[in-house]
């Protein structure tokens, strides 16, 4: 396990988690009223909150890349998902309320159970430049086919369904778009800027992370913060982890080490429900108009 590549997984969680909300207060910051749209773009690429904001999530998508060249696909995602309680911890300090004594148990449960499920599994090695076609099709196939089955399940329902659906798609489309930059960064290594561009796994990164952000807004106009979240959050590592341990050839412990990492797993699933529930979180997500005690109007923004 490279310890260095999990550091750089942490310092990318942190810019998510900064760049998520600067880019809200910066929503906020707007003219109570305005549509969403070319004016509306405008005005947030003047805005210096802005600015800051997609300058963390540049810098954290740049210290992901690089961590997924250093280290194991399997190990680097689930880190990615400290994002979650790292926004709520960055997001206390500028929304109004402070962090109750659930949510800091919740917080620290989760980091727990992340702990465990990485160690327990403590993944090593792995080869993506050296998967067959054959294989990244099976895989490849199976993981789009898994979009669309959540996309086509989020078109009808009740609204929490329909969310939780969408929520989960996005997460899928999150994972994929990890896997491919994980073989992309490597190809980078091995032949250099032109090999990088004459892979189509570059081009797959870009079309999936774009699907992915259009379903998060979609999944949040829909319904509630609570039903997408969990989809957010946890679609993404597991994704990751099917494709690093059974394309990547990515080698993790066995026996009850696997119980172990289940465990983990089941209380990370546990406590990002819990904190999807928080309110903090909901400022911080909102996507539509809506009047809240102590904010004023609040903007759609990406997430």
């Amino acid at each position: 396990m490279h310890w260095l590549s999990i550091v750089l997984a942490m310092l990318a969680a942190c810019g998510n988690a900064i760049g998520n909300v600067l880019q809200r207060v910066a929503s906020l910051q707007q003219p109570a009223g305005s549509p969403f749209g070319p004016r509306f773009l405008a005005r947030l690429l003047r805005n210096r909150a802005w600015i800051t904001g997609f300058s963390a999530l540049v810098a954290s998508f740049l210290l992901q890349a690089v961590a997924l060249g250093r280290g194991e696909l399997s190990v680097v995602e689930p880190v990615i998902a400290l994002e979650l309680p790292l926004t709520l911890f960055v997001a206390s300090f500028v929304f109004p309320g402070r962090l109750g004594r659930n949510e800091w148990i919740n917080i620290f449960v989760m980091t727990a159970g992340l702990a465990v499920l990485v160690a327990a599994l403590n993944p090593r090695g792995g080869h993506p430049i050296r998967v067959s076609n054959l294989d990244y099709l099976m895989a490849g196939s199976a993981t789009a086919g898994t979009i669309a089955l959540l996309v086509a399940a989020g078109q009808r329902g009740s609204m929490m369904w329909r969310a939780a659906c969408l929520g989960a798609g996005a997460g899928t489309c999150f994972g994929f778009t990890a896997t491919m930059i994980k073989e992309t960064v490597t190809r980078l290594e091995h032949a250099g800027l032109l090999g990088m561009l004459a892979t189509w796994q570059t081009y797959a990164a870009m079309g999936f992370g774009i699907s992915g952000v259009i379903l998060v807004q979609n999944a949040l106009h829909i319904g509630p913060l609570v039903a997408a979240q969990p989809g957010f959050t946890l679609m993404d590592p597991a994704v990751s982890v099917f494709w690093g341990v059974l394309v990547f050839g990515e080698r993790t412990r066995t026996g009850g080490w696997v119980v172990l990492a289940a465990f983990g797993a089941l209380v990370i699933v546990v406590s990002v429900v819990q904190l999807a529930r928080s309110p903090l979180l909901a400022q911080v997500n909102a996507d539509v108009w809506d009047e809240r005690p102590g904010l004023g109007k609040t903007a759609q923004v990406e997430h």
